[in-house]
């Protein structure tokens, strides 16, 4: 039988060997769980790695990424295009290095912001070294770098670019027209719910609202309109928009500030977009100059009408006057009453022309007394025989037609028996303008002085009636014809209106 005190120290012994073992084959284990979950991990890396490759190469927008040290650690096909360089010779190469030139510019100092903070980043710049060329960048951290995405959008800057000019011509345009505003409007399904998508800055003159509030309610411009017009405009507006048609019209509105009246009209038409979308633009106009302009014409056109009929019953008249004595003649003098039926014509139709020349607006008085006595300047070489003292005025048409005709005979009668038929004679015309109580009246006084003596006639001729009656009813004024022994003297007191 052993003993147990010598067999323990050989217990002890193998237990450390049985240990050692033991201690030696969890090593290797550890070891080799390790070297496996290192290869499964470079296999994971190496297949993400790959697939990011892929990706990054069918994203279209460059890319690159950048290492703590600012070098390339990966760059895809779009980049290596737009660099211009084999990515082989950049990748392991500072950023900085490769592109000096970017030193001191707004890309380098963005990318040290998004280094430095972590945090990333979206912004345009212009390429470096490249002038004219611009580029949309997002950096964002990226495996202790930086990763950086990038697009030449040079061609669509300058489409927005230009579309934005476009729109500020027409903006322009529409902002600044004097008389008119521009609109657009949306085409919902319900009528009811259309908005205004544009309008310009004209519609405060042309209405007295506000843009911004018209635009965002535009039953404030609705209600300007006068209440007679609303209905038709109403149901000429459901029938373009069921239609799809343009509609014109033309109302009266109040300016919201001033509250007059103003006519207007409206041109909408419908126009579809390229999406299918349809918008409805607008244009309003402030017709009422051209309303005022209408009415005038037809005025002018009943005034014409009345004094063709009129001037063809003065025609009928020096006719008549003219000619009436021929009989009880015996037709010995038929020149001289042609001539004088000639006469009479001729002064009508030079007062036709002066106010042909106005536009029937009216005529210079100024102008109507040059014409009566333009057949007798040449009677004395001082010209002193006719003095004319007065401030030239404008007076309406009927007047001047009425002046002219009476100048005219007061000068035949002067020539053939008064003042301007003797060497010495003189004729003086003065005119001003009385203001009376209710309206201004023309003053006007015909004089004649240094002619044969003078009495009142036996009969009253013609002439004498178309100045004393004619001119008087004619112009609801008051006509007083003097013979004075010295010369005739004709007053004249007539509406200037």
């Amino acid at each position: 039988m052993r003993n147990p005190a010598l067999a323990l120290p050989v217990n002890l012994q193998q237990l450390n060997t049985d240990l050692a073992a033991s201690v030696s084959r969890t090593d290797a284990k550890g070891a080799l769980d390790q070297a496996l979950q290192q290869a499964l991990a470079h296999t994971i890396e190496t297949r993400v790695n790959a697939q990011l490759s892929v990706l990054l190469e069918g994203i279209g927008d460059a890319f690159y990424s950048l290492d703590g040290n600012w070098r390339f650690r990966h760059i895809n096909r779009a980049a290596e295009t737009y660099f211009g360089v084999p990515r082989q010779m950049m990748i392991d190469r500072s950023i900085w290095e490769l592109f000096p030139e970017s030193e001191g510019t707004e890309l380098r100092r963005r990318y040290e912001e998004v280094f430095a903070s972590n945090l990333p980043a979206s912004f345009e710049a212009e390429a470096v070294g490249v002038q004219g060329r611009f580029l949309e960048f997002h950096v964002f951290p990226y495996n202790g770098g930086l990763g950086v995405s990038f697009r030449d959008w040079t061609e669509r800057r300058r489409a927005e670019e230009e579309l934005r000019a476009s729109e500020a011509r027409l903006s322009a345009l529409a902002n600044n027209a004097p008389a008119c505003m521009f609109y657009q409007l949306n085409h919902p399904e319900s009528y009811k719910d259309r908005k205004v998508l544009y309008l310009s800055r004209t519609c405060e003159s042309l209405t007295g609202v506000p843009t911004e509030k018209a635009k965002a309610d535009p039953r404030l411009l609705y209600d300007l309109i006068l209440p007679e017009h609303r209905q038709h405009l109403l149901a000429r507006r459901l029938e373009s928009y069921r239609a799809l048609k343009e509609f014109e019209t033309e109302f009266e509105m109040l300016h919201a500030k001033t509250g007059q009246v103003r006519w207007h009209r409206i041109i909408v038409t419908p126009r579809r977009l390229e999406n299918g979308g349809i918008v409805w633009d607008g244009i309003q106009i402030d017709i009422t100059d051209h309303k005022r302009a209408e009415e005038h014409l037809r005025l002018l056109i009943n005034e014409l009408n009345h004094r063709v009929k009129n001037t063809l019953a003065t025609v009928q008249s020096l006719a008549a006057q003219s000619f009436r004595g021929l009989k009880a003649r015996g037709l010995n003098d038929p020149p001289a009453a042609y001539a004088a039926f000639e006469a009479r014509l001729f002064a009508l139709a030079r007062g036709h022309d002066a106010l042909t020349r106005e536009n029937w607006e009216g005529a210079s008085l100024g102008e109507i007394i040059g014409q009566a006595f333009a057949p007798y300047a040449d009677l004395s070489d001082d010209g002193c025989r006719i003095q004319v003292d007065g401030t030239d005025l404008r007076v309406a048409p009927a007047t001047a037609l009425s002046l002219s005709m009476a100048l005219h005979e007061l000068c035949t009668n002067a020539v053939k028996y008064g003042a301007l038929g003797a060497p010495e004679g003189r004729v003086r015309i003065s005119w001003s303008i009385l203001e009376g109580s209710t309206e201004p009246r023309l003053s006007m006084r015909w004089e004649e002085r240094g002619g044969p003596p003078v009495s009142p006639p036996s009969r009253k001729g013609f002439g004498s009636r178309l100045i004393q009656e004619g001119l008087a009813r004619e112009l609801n004024g008051v006509v007083s014809l003097i013979y004075e022994p010295a010369g005739v003297v004709c007053t004249v007191d007539v509406p200037l209106s």
